[in-house]
């Protein structure tokens, strides 16, 4: 009998729901931190629009929390799965999953919002 493969990632959190800046608790009480924010800007035409990346790592128990200077006040407070690469935002923008990938021992979610 084959053994089954082993998938190191966890399910996708359904909810991310923040409790602290920069730090978000899912459903499963597993804990992610705001690890890196970009923005970027495009142009179409007469448009321009804005482009926020967020990318979150999951915690492992007993981690310390990292001290973080960074002020993420602009985050939204939840964030709820929509479907299956959407996540809705309680401030009503929705932001699009990227990549939900093992980066070395760390477990990662990019989330994107496109404004404009």
């Amino acid at each position: 009998m084959a053994a089954a493969a082993f998938d190191p990632l966890g399910p996708l959190p359904v909810y991310l729901v923040s409790v602290r800046l920069g730090i978000y608790e899912d459903e499963h009480h597993r804990v992610w931190i705001v690890a890196n924010v970009e923005t970027s800007h495009s142009s179409h035409g007469n448009r321009r629009r804005t482009h926020v990346t967020v990318h979150l790592w999951k915690l492992i128990p007993q981690q310390v929390i990292p001290f973080n200077p960074l002020n993420y006040d602009f985050l939204p407070t939840t964030w709820k799965l929509e479907s299956r690469n959407i996540y809705w935002a309680t401030d009503g923008t929705h932001w699009r999953l990227l990549d939900h990938s093992q980066l070395g021992d760390t477990e990662q979610l990019i989330l994107m919002l496109v404004l404009g």
